[in-house]
């Protein structure tokens, strides 16, 4: 039998910081400095927390689009040429759209993370620093396309799953 663990309310008070912040650590939300991280992980791994220490999942069929774009003929093209490529690997598109000029919301990158993502493209899109720091700390690419760029989707494609723009297209 396992040992029983420690209350989050005493692995916060051993960390020196908040509850909400080791249910932060544990849901892996962003906005925690890496120092802070680190030392409530140790915490957490002392009270018998299952920690991952590999950030990156197994890889998803799931590749998510964001569109930002006020261009909607060029953002429809890229959408259908996109649908088209990712159906011989075996995976699917999620797109959200943004209000242009609008940064990305901080919801759409917790549903981002519990659905699990190969990637994000962004098509005229804007991520807040925070944002782009939780997609390079999970080791979720992330390519941002500006509108009117020639074959954006092969570029975009070669980028997420990590093969030249032109094997991808």
């Amino acid at each position: 039998m396992s040992t029983p663990r420690r209350k989050l309310a005493v692995v916060a008070r051993e960390a020196g910081v908040s509850v909400s912040t080791v249910s932060k650590v544990l849901r892996a939300y962003p906005d925690v400095a890496p120092a802070t991280r680190e030392r409530v992980r140790a915490v957490l791994r002392s009270a018998g927390y299952p920690v991952e220490t590999a950030v990156r999942r197994d890889p998803s069929v799931l590749v998510d689009v964001v569109v930002g774009s006020t261009e909607r003929t060029w953002a429809g093209e890229v959408l259908a040429g996109l649908a088209d490529r990712v159906r011989e690997p075996g995976l699917a598109v999620v797109v959200t759209t943004v209000t242009p000029g609008c940064a990305v919301p901080r919801l759409w990158l917790e549903q981002l993370f519990a659905r699990g993502s190969r990637g994000v493209i962004g098509l005229d899109a804007e991520f807040t620093e925070v944002q782009r720091m939780y997609l390079a700390a999970h080791q979720i690419p992330c390519v941002l396309v500006d509108s009117g760029l020639d074959d954006a989707v092969s570029h975009a494609l070669g980028a997420i799953l990590e093969v030249p723009a032109e094997l991808a297209g």
